[in-house]
């Protein structure tokens, strides 16, 4: 009998930092959610600090590499794998660097790709290096090279795993669509805490809410244009929530429209949830996502969203039912939308009833049973 049947598994979750983004609170809530009687787990970062290290569960082990180079960071993770030995290691983000690191470790740890973004999309991403075109194609042979060696990918949508198969090579046998989770316990209770008294202060109906890094990939100027066209017809307040290095530039938009009085930069927000739950509409306005968790966090809290439509968005707004999504990435088709929701408080209520139904097979609990079921398959 294999001694994997008289023990714990071990599962590691490898992950740059614990920084507040999507891909960070998703590792988190999984591995916490992951049985603590069946799997033996550990969570390996490369650098240090973030707003979801205090989420980590007391009973994961947090390893933080003590190395400041990215050789040395490398050095670090083969070193932490050959002592922990892992039996099944997830990588999230830097996955070239985590398979190369396990292989060369020589302890047979099954290898996972956890991508939540299509990466075709991502390679054109102006806030990534891979823009440049040697860049581009040096990374394009090596994501070929890793999805035709990882045990197995997890994409968070289907558009990821489709984007996955034609752009890189990847093994529709090899891939398993895994949805981002919410825990939705957790959001409920969130959604009724007070907001900031400054922003409760400016807080005048009806509101829109935006919330995720101030990045290119995000397009906030395509929100803001829309915005100065629907504050033609409509005394609405925008507040953003985030912080990235594309805030100087949004600034100087809001201001240079002569919007300060009704768009509000709040920042970073630990708690995102109790804006989006008093907002009238959630706005996203991203060139892509591959999941996009904050929409299902939206539709969580009741409030119906408006999104540009891309491969992970069409995954989860049903257009008419929970939210609208607006095919042509432009001011006026996104403005169009945002009136036509804030037009109509009883289409709102509707679409608020339908997603808070729709977003339970997006709980935590139902994930994380799919995660066992990757893991397993990766081991078996």
């Amino acid at each position: 009998m294999n001694d994997r049947d008289h023990r714990r598994l071990k599962v590691c979750f490898v992950i740059p930092s614990l920084a507040g983004g999507g891909a960070e609170r998703v590792a988190v809530q999984v591995l916490n959610a992951l049985s603590d009687q069946r799997w033996d787990r550990s969570m390996y970062l490369f650098e240090g600090g973030g707003p979801y290290v205090a989420d980590v569960s007391s009973s994961i082990r947090l390893e933080i590499a003590a190395a400041s180079s990215r050789p040395a960071r490398w050095r670090a993770l083969r070193r932490f794998i050959r002592r922990a030995r892992p039996d099944v290691i997830v990588a999230f983000l830097s996955y070239l660097s985590v398979l190369t690191a396990a292989r060369a470790a020589g302890v047979g740890a099954r290898v996972i790709f956890a991508i939540g973004t299509p990466m075709s999309a991502f390679l054109t991403d102006a806030d990534y290096r891979w823009s440049r075109p040697w860049q581009r194609r040096l990374f394009t042979t090596a994501m070929r090279i890793g999805c035709a060696v990882a045990d197995l990918i997890v994409a968070t949508s289907q558009g990821v795993a489709d984007d996955l198969v034609d752009s890189f090579g990847g093994n529709p046998a090899r891939v398993r669509v895994v949805h981002n989770p919410v825990d939705l316990t957790a959001i409920a209770a969130a959604a009724q805490e007070p907001i900031d008294e400054l922003d409760a202060a400016r807080w005048h109906p009806p509101v829109i809410v935006a919330a995720g890094r101030l990045a290119e990939a995000k397009n906030y100027p395509l929100l803001i244009e829309a915005f100065e066209i629907l504050r033609e017809r409509t005394p609405a307040s925008l507040f953003i929530l985030g912080q990235g290095d594309q805030e100087p530039a949004v600034r100087a938009m809001i201001q240079n429209r002569g919007l300060g009085g009704s768009v509000h930069l709040c920042g970073f927000r630990k708690n995102p949830w109790s804006y989006i739950a008093r907002a009238d509409v959630f706005a996203l306005t991203s060139r892509y996502e591959g999941f996009g968790n904050v929409l299902v966090e939206a539709m969580a809290c009741g409030v119906p969203v408006v999104a540009t439509s891309s491969s992970g968005t069409q995954e989860i707004v049903t257009t008419g039912a929970d939210g609208l999504l607006v095919d042509r990435h432009e001011p006026v088709a996104v403005a169009a939308a945002l009136a036509e929701v804030l037009g109509n408080a009883d289409e709102r209520r509707r679409m608020a009833d339908t997603a808070r139904r729709h977003v339970e097979r997006y709980r935590t609990e139902s994930v994380a049973l799919a995660y066992d079921r990757a893991l397993t398959e990766a081991l078996a």
